[in-house]
């Protein structure tokens, strides 16, 4: 290639003492703007990002509404829903969720969320401390179980009423 210019042989210009300044604290700055808002608002809203399911607070309700016919239970389980996760620490996510949660809910019905104490890591234990339990290999089942069997799986193995 004849404009072949080998790197060894270029010189580069040297940048010009004027226009290089030292970089402040500004220069490091990030504006952050409704992202800090819009985030966790996918959790709610997942339409927001293209996925097309529920939020959270209506899959809560759908799960209410699915798990038993005896209202009793419900009922109960309204009273100390707990919430875990690394999301349930975001800045007021809990009045959001149980507000979100009340509009599926009946009027003035019973509802109280609970954070725990430790949000990232007590699933985890919690999960350790059933598969180290009796219960385990009576109450699981694998992935081709439940394809096969569906929802109806759940109320087999009686997971519910062990909660």
């Amino acid at each position: 290639d004849p404009t072949f210019v080998n790197k060894h042989d270029a010189v580069e210009p040297a940048p010009d003492p004027h226009k290089v300044r030292p970089l402040t604290a500004d220069d490091f700055k990030i504006a952050i703007g409704i992202e800090r808002f819009r985030c966790p608002e996918v959790l709610f809203q997942p339409g927001m990002i293209g996925v097309d399911q529920a939020g959270i607070d209506e899959m809560v309700s759908i799960s209410l509404r699915r798990l038993l016919e005896d209202e009793s239970v419900k009922e109960r389980l309204c009273q100390s829903i707990l919430v875990t996760g690394g999301s349930s620490l975001f800045p007021g996510m809990i009045p959001r969720l149980e507000s979100g949660i009340r509009q599926f809910r009946p009027y003035l019905a019973p509802l109280k969320l609970v954070r725990a104490a430790d949000p990232i890591l007590d699933a985890w234990r919690g999960a350790a401390a059933f598969a180290a339990s009796s219960k385990f290999g009576k109450q699981t089942f694998t992935l081709a179980d439940y394809r096969e069997h569906g929802e109806s799986l759940f109320h087999r193995y009686n997971i519910v009423y062990t909660l």
